[in-house]
């Protein structure tokens, strides 16, 4: 019977040899240059005999040996490690690696030898019905080890026992995007074993769910056609395999005229589920304190309204009662206060209204110092105790509802005059600009440039746990009346600034005192660059909203055509794409800027859906949306490739204030 023989070599004239002197013996012969290669070739092909070295590129013959013992198909083929290195390592390779004969090269008619002994234990293995018999190295006489060989073996085998030790999966695939080894973290997160991954694409070794396209193209793009550009799949939307959520990082690498692909796969679990059970109690916590702030809310409200038509109702039913031969002073002193509790309540509905956000109906452009100055001088005007106002912004304006502000300045000083002994208040005025978006004492502001005013006290300060708490409707522990104290302060602070485009931070130590900083964005005269492309003035500037949300999207189609834009929806990444190639082939239609919602509330990551539209235009300007402040994007947003973040919810002025941002960078 012929045997047939798959010689595995990747040196070109030793692999010949061997193929003549088996051909000479009557064998069938396949050749492969590297393990690889023979995987392929063993797909078609069932050997009786495998000669394999051990050291080669892509897939050694360590890997080969221990894939065909585990392949059910090739379990029972007789192996044969023909190798230079057999003296080097000869303990290691006769306990560990999976084979039945082990040659030691040599002159060729060493090996021609040893070849003609395997073939005659071959023989005898058949004829003992395949018991395996003690394997021993078959070593030329003279052989003595190399000292190079032996530290490039030392040199591995760190190598190895480093790889098989990290916690990151690292997978690496030769030039035409297959599988040429993948350490033991790799393994146990794929929940594959070696023979199932090394030889095949890496697109096809599991199922990647969205990521299959994605990952099969930067294969192509990336690694066969060398366009060397990385691709990520971060926390934010990871891999889901199993039961485990994976986040990995894909990269191309230079080898001389070729080029490899490493794909670092890191088992994320425990970290994303501890982060998700958080999030949880962190949801559950906001809605507590939500549910909290609308019950004091409401409960304060009706309060005070009750308080108020206690008074008006009590005043008019005097009035009624009494007949009208009685003291008309009274009766207009009883008439009287029933008017000025209803004019009170007029206020308070009207302070309800702020929470708005189209509660501003009258802007007026105005110098930033001057308002200050106006609204501080006009709150201290009858007042004794003292101020320190100082500025340096110069002639920066500001487009606001005077009364307003003045209204908001008056709140914060008489919280300040409150807290203050005979100090002196502080009021300073400055121009400052963020070019990262800052996290401040609970509070976020966007990148931009602003007009801060800072009031400091000297005042008692406030707890840090109590401090998120002083803008919620109703919480105060002053003493509140029918006509004082109504409990809106700085919950309508907060309000009007917000509707201004604005925000607050407050910053307070115990025993030190509390400043409240406002932050108004600079007015700038953004008119015409909302009504047309300053680059193309017959094309009207046009915005893509990529929004899951159809409530947001109705709002943000309104607020933005408002301003002037041409709106284009989309609630996916697919439709978004859809949305930018109509934006190029029409001639007629200006570069977008791009508001995209980062929530994942569709199933879709925010910053691989930025990297794809990137991928259609690096130039393309995409602003971040979330109500999240704290996720990490709107934290760090040029850092994830965002001119910068818009968190929710946004007013008219904060949305303008963002959009002329981007339009003037």
């Amino acid at each position: 019977m012929t045997l047939s023989v798959l010689v595995v070599d990747n040196n070109p004239v030793l692999l010949k040899a061997i193929t003549a002197i088996l051909a000479q013996e009557g064998c069938s012969i396949k050749a492969a240059e590297n393990g690889l290669q023979a995987l392929e070739l063993l797909q078609d092909y069932s050997p009786d005999i495998v000669f394999t070295d051990l050291i080669m590129p892509q897939v050694s013959g360590e890997q080969l040996c221990r894939i065909l013992r585990n392949t059910k198909k090739h379990e029972s083929v007789f192996i044969v490690v023909l190798s230079a290195i057999i003296l080097e390592d000869r303990e290691r390779i006769l306990k560990e690696i999976q084979c039945d004969e082990c040659i030691a090269k040599g002159n060729i008619q060493e090996i021609r030898e040893h070849i003609r002994e395997v073939l005659k234990s071959f023989a005898l293995k058949n004829n003992a019905n395949g018991s395996r018999t003690q394997k021993k190295a078959k070593i030329p006489e003279g052989l003595q080890p190399s000292g190079v060989a032996s530290e490039l073996l030392s040199d591995m085998n760190h190598l190895t026992r480093i790889m098989d030790n990290l916690e990151e999966g690292v997978v690496e695939l030769n030039g035409r995007g297959k599988i040429i080894s993948a350490n033991r973290a790799a393994l146990e997160i794929l929940s594959l074993k070696e023979e199932h991954v090394i030889g095949t694409p890496l697109a096809e070794i599991i199922d990647w769910l969205v990521f299959y396209e994605p990952i099969k193209q930067w294969v192509k793009k990336q690694v066969v056609q060398k366009g060397m550009q990385a691709f990520e799949i971060l926390e934010d939307n990871p891999l889901l395999i199993h039961d485990k959520v994976v986040t990995s990082f894909f990269l191309p690498v230079a080898e001389k005229k070729s080029v490899f692909g490493l794909c670092i796969l890191r088992d994320i679990s425990r970290q994303y589920k501890a982060e998700k059970h958080n999030r949880k109690i962190d949801g559950a916590l906001r809605l507590v304190k939500k549910m909290d702030a609308m019950s004091c809310m409401a409960g304060g409200v009706a309060h005070d309204f009750n308080n108020l038509l206690t008074v008006i109702c009590g005043n008019l039913d005097i009035v009624m009662l009494r007949s009208e031969k009685e003291d008309c002073e009274d009766r207009k002193k009883l008439v009287e206060q029933a008017r000025t509790a209803a004019l009170t309540a007029v206020d308070l509905t009207r302070q309800i209204s702020c929470f708005s956000n189209f509660g501003i109906t009258s802007r007026e452009k105005i110098n930033a110092e001057q308002l200050i100055r106006e609204a501080v001088a006009l709150y201290f005007e009858n007042k004794k105790h003292k101020y320190i106002i100082s500025s340096s912004v110069g002639d920066y304006e500001v487009s606001v509802d005077k009364a307003e502000i003045e209204q908001v300045i008056s709140n914060i000083l008489q919280n300040s005059l409150e807290a203050s002994d005979n100090d002196p208040i502080k009021v300073t005025i400055a121009s400052t600009v963020f070019t990262n978006p800052q996290l401040m004492y609970g509070q976020y502001v966007p990148i931009g440039e602003y007009v801060q005013i800072d009031i400091e006290d000297t005042g008692n300060g406030i707890d840090s746990e109590e401090l998120l708490k002083i803008f919620d409707p109703y919480y105060s522990t002053k003493e509140r009346s029918s006509l004082k104290g109504m409990g809106l302060g700085l919950t309508i602070v907060y309000s009007t600034i917000r509707n201004h485009g604005g925000y607050v931070v407050v910053h307070s130590r115990e025993n030190i005192g509390t400043t409240v900083s406002l932050y108004l964005p600079v007015y700038q005269n953004s008119e015409t660059i909302f009504k047309e492309d300053p680059e193309a003035k017959h094309k009207k500037r046009s915005i893509l909203l990529i929004e899951s949300d159809q409530q947001m999207v109705e709002i943000g189609r309104i607020m933005l055509g408002y301003l002037g834009f041409s709106v284009e929806t989309a609630k996916n990444r697919a439709q978004a794409v859809k949305k930018m190639e109509q934006f190029y082939s029409d001639q007629q239609l200006a570069k977008p800027l791009v508001l995209l919602d980062i929530s994942s509330s569709n199933g879709e990551s925010g910053v691989e859906t930025r990297r794809i539209l990137h991928a259609i235009d690096p130039d393309l300007k995409i602003i971040a949306m979330s109500g999240t402040i704290l996720d990490p994007i709107m934290e760090n947003c040029i850092e994830y490739g965002f001119v910068n973040a818009l968190p929710k919810p946004y007013s008219m002025d904060s949305l303008k204030h963002i959009l002329s941002g981007a339009l003037f960078d």
